[in-house]
This record gives structure tokens, sequence and C-alpha cells, in this order.
């Protein structure tokens, strides 16, 4: 083992522990509010987030990764989730959305790192299948940010209800902003997430295989049928209910399922 090696290694469980550690300190501080921020959760966050993007550059930069390999799109998307979530803290100055996401990045890169390379075929490393990653990784991203926003308005609605203090509820956004941007994240990301099936589908057929064939394929429909229930309900039935958000919950849930626990048989033959 090559010090470099040992280098990179390091960056990427600084970065988990560093996500995690990150997290817990924004919970307690939610469950025990201080008036002044607390300037170490800064420093955590952003020193995460940089060996993490050390972590990424380095393994593609010699060859380790490479941006089709589900493992780096795992590396990305929890990137792009904690810088999604840093940014949201420091525009709207809301903690929330990091003690939500910042796991959802540690548990991506976990993945990243624990996950042997997948090594696909000649056959199958084609410009379509980059274009079919790309649809898709973007709309996971959409969809990962749409269950933090999610959580966060079902945390504010129960705190409402048991009538909390307003130290608490000054660390959340109000309940129109939560709901507007779950509904921009999921429209931007259900139709991203169905196009980069279609081209995955097709990208299949040009090689002679079935893709409905595939449990990831299966499983993924799983996803787009939760979605789809939520925006009918949003935008065709005008629901208002906690209920949707849950909804996008399920559809979370279903995505890391898909994500995480089901092997992509046509990617591995």
């Amino acid at each position: 083992m090559t010090l470099l090696t040992v280098i990179w290694a390091l960056l990427g469980w600084f970065s988990v522990f560093g996500y995690l550690i990150a997290s817990a300190l924004v919970l307690l501080r939610l469950w025990r509010p201080q008036r002044q921020p607390l300037p170490l959760i800064q420093h955590i966050a952003v020193a995460a987030i940089t060996c993490h993007l050390f972590y990424l550059l380095e393994g593609v930069l010699t060859n380790r990764l490479k941006l089709d390999m589900p493992e780096t799109v795992a590396l990305v998307l929890g990137l792009l989730v904690a810088l999604g979530a840093f940014g949201q803290w420091r525009l709207r100055k809301v903690e929330a959305y990091l003690g939500i996401l910042l796991p959802l990045s540690a548990i991506l890169l976990a993945f990243g790192i624990f996950e042997n390379p997948t090594e696909l075929s000649p056959e199958l490393r084609r410009d379509i299948l980059v274009i079919h990653v790309t649809f898709l990784m973007v709309g996971y991203l959409m969809l990962l940010l749409s269950f933090g926003t999610s959580v966060t308005h079902l945390l504010t609605l129960s705190f409402l209800k048991r009538k909390r203090s307003l130290a608490i509820l000054d660390k959340f956004p109000p309940l129109e902003v939560t709901e507007q941007l779950t509904n921009k994240l999921v429209l931007l990301g259900f139709p991203l997430l169905v196009l980069g099936m279609v081209i995955g589908a097709f990208w299949a057929r040009s090689i002679g295989r079935d893709a409905w064939s595939d449990p990831k394929v299966a499983f993924s429909i799983l996803t787009v049928g939760i979605f789809s229930v939520y925006l009918y309900a949003r935008f065709v039935r005008k629901w208002k209910s906690p209920m949707l958000f849950w909804l996008v919950v399920a559809g979370f849930v279903s995505l890391l399922v898909t994500f995480f626990a089901v092997r992509h048989t046509l990617a591995t033959g």
C-alpha cells in the first residue's frame, strides 16, 4: 500500500466522520437552541467538503474512479448534496438542512469507499451511457434534496403542533418556503429521472439487451410511481396535506433501495 493510497483513504474517512460530527452538532443545537451560531460547525463542514472533493479528484485523476461507475456517481452525489445543504445554510441561515442532509452525504461517500469498483465491458462504455448517467445523477440530486426540504417541513409542522419555543422554530424556514422548494425540486428531478431511464432503455436495446428484466429498472419504476402520485396529488388534486411530504420521504427510501441494495444485472452482466 503506497503513501498516496493511505492519504486517499484518510481523506475519504475524514470526510465521512466530518459530515457525521457536523450533523450531530447541528441536531444538538436544534434540540438545545443557542442564540449565537457555533463557528465549529462551519469549520468542520467546510473541512469535510474539501476532503471529499480532493478524494473524488484524486480517484478520477489516478484512474481509480471512472465517471460512469456507480461508486463515482455516489461520491459526486454525496458532494453535491453536502454543497447544497451548506449553501442553503449560508444563504437562508437555516441549520436544519445540514443536520438532515449531511448524514446522507456520509452514507453516499461511505458507499463509494466500501463498494468494489464496477467493471463495465467495452460494449457498455459508450457516449450514450455518460448521457444516461448524467440525467439520472442530476435527477437523483434534485430528489435527494427534496427529501431534506420535506423532512424539514414535517419537523416544522410537528414543532408548531407541540408549541415548541420560537428559538427552535427560528432555525427552520417558514412552511411556505419548504413547500415551494419541495415542489420545485420534484418538478426538476422527476422528468430528469424519467428521461435518464428512457435513454437507458434505448441504450440497452441498442446493445441487444432487455432493460425491463433488470431488477434495478423495476425498482426505478416504483420510485417514479411514488413521485408520480406526489405530482398528481399536489398539482391535479391540489392536496395540502402533510401526506404529500410523506410521499416524498417514501420516494426517497425507494430511491436509496434502488441505488444501494438492488444489483444492476444489465451493467454487470
